[in-house]
This record gives structure tokens, sequence and C-alpha cells, in this order.
């Protein structure tokens, strides 16, 4: 893995996918001054986010277009924003790089970890820097410590500090960077289905305990920041907050809280609380 540690650049582009994270990161560049260029994923990046701005729509297959555009502009600095979808990645065959591309993907596999190597190499043997969202987006990064209002029980730091602990040596296996935890039992940890299906599918399951299930979410150990760094905002508090999941544990630094602001405002009024840990 390179070294990210680096100054800022005058010029990027964000290619954005699904979420919120891309227009985080593109009012983060404007702020620092940055020219910034977006090309927006079909079928992938939520373009009402993007209202008054220019986009350039592109298939997710377009590989070779994509590249072209992003030389037009004589930038070399790309940051990938916003999830996508993993069944469009079979439609890289229909692009003479993307099946370049694609044929790395199936050799190294489909995991997390490998995913987001195979996509970086790539870039960066096309001339690119993959930078890292935390680069230009601090102000949105996990802090150390409760965020909220929200008191918590010692039941709940022991489940966090357990949670944490089995994390670390679940994501070792590239299993997933979240568990929902209740009491010291494990009710739940993620898979491909992401953090929303996971919460739904553990406060189906919740205990009849005085305290609440509470949910951890953390980097997993040498996962590459540039791509996929763990994400929350209202929405994850929305679900925990429908399915009685009552708060959760991010590693400090290494996690991104979209729209912070806000999400840390609903969390409290919902009274969930969102701690940074060590």
């Amino acid at each position: 893995m390179k070294n990210m540690t680096r100054e800022i650049p005058d010029k990027i582009v964000i290619i954005a996918g699904q979420g919120l994270l891309p227009r985080e990161l593109y009012d983060a560049a404007i702020k620092h001054g940055i020219e910034t260029y977006v090309i927006g994923l079909e079928d992938q990046i939520e373009m009402d986010l993007f209202e008054g701005i220019d986009v350039d729509l592109v298939p997710i297959h377009a590989v070779s277009q994509i590249i072209k555009k992003i030389r037009s502009r004589k930038i070399t600095n790309i940051i990938l924003g916003g999830r996508v979808k993993r069944a469009a990645i079979p439609k890289l065959i229909l692009d003479l790089k993307g099946a370049k591309l694609f044929a790395s993907i199936i050799k190294n596999g489909l995991n997390d970890s490998s995913l987001t190597r195979t996509i970086i190499t790539f870039l960066e043997k096309e001339g690119f820097s993959v930078l890292s969202p935390e680069l230009i987006a601090k102000s949105i990064l996990s802090v150390e410590g409760n965020m909220t209002s929200t008191p918590i029980k010692k039941s709940h730091v022991k489940d966090m500090e357990q949670g944490h602990k089995m994390l670390n040596e679940i994501c070792k296996l590239d299993v997933g960077q979240a568990l929902v935890i209740q009491n010291g039992l494990i009710l739940g940890v993620e898979a491909v289905e992401g953090t929303d299906e996971l919460i739904k599918r553990c406060g189906s399951i919740r205990q009849k305990f005085d305290s609440e299930p509470i949910l951890v979410k953390i980097c997993k150990p040498h996962q590459d920041k540039r791509i996929d760094m763990p994400c929350i905002g209202e929405r994850t508090i929305r679900k925990m907050s429908e399915f009685g999941i009552g708060g959760i544990g991010l590693k400090a630094g290494s996690c991104l809280i979209l729209n912070k602001d806000k999400t840390i405002e609903f969390a409290n009024r919902c009274g969930i609380f969102i701690y940074g840990l060590q």
C-alpha cells in the first residue's frame, strides 16, 4: 500500500456512486478551493443530491470512457465515493478496459479487500492516484468519546469493548465490519447484506434484557481507506431507532459520519448514542 499522507491537490475527480458521501466530498472539495469534476455512475448516483451541479453521467461499465474523460481534463487524482452494487460488476465485460478490470477482479476475488486492491491497482496502472475521502473531508470523521448527549449505560460500554475485540478478529477473515451485541450476546455479524439489513435482522431477535442491543462498526484491519471507508448517517440512526438498537460504537478516526451535525442531532432526538472507540 502506498503512503497516503499527502497534501490536498489542486484538482480532483470524484467518481460518484450511491448515497450521500459523494456530495459530502464535493462540498468539502469546494470548501478547500479544489477544482472538482464529478463523474456520476448511471443507476448508482443519486442525482437529486447534485441539483444545480454539473455532473457527467457515465454507465458503470464504460471504464474506457471514464478514463478518457478524466484524462481530457488533465486530472490525475481520483476519489471514489459512494456504494456500487456488486450486481453491476459483470457489466464490465461490455467495455475493453472494463473487461480487463473484470478479469482481474475474478482472478483476485470478490471479497471486499481483494476488490478494493484490484480497483486501486488498476487505476494506478492507468496513471492515476486514488485518494482517501478523509484527505479532504476530515470534519466528518468519527472522533473519540461520546459524540451525542445521550448517556451510555455501563453494559453498553462492556458491549462496545467486547464487540470491538471480536470484530478485530472477525474482520481478519474479511467477513464484515459491523456486528450487533446485547449484554455480551452477539445477535448478528454484517455480511454482504450491509448494515441496514443487519440492524433489521438483529432488531427482530433482540432479547428481553434491561439493556438494548448496540451496533459496533469499525474499519477492517489493514483496510485501504481509499475505498469503502465505513459510513453512517441519518438513515442508519433511523433504522436503529426503528428496530430498538440503543447506540453505536465507531472506531475513532476511521469511520465517516455523513451530514455529521444533523446525524448527531437526530441521534439525540432518538435517544441513541454515537461513541468513538479508541
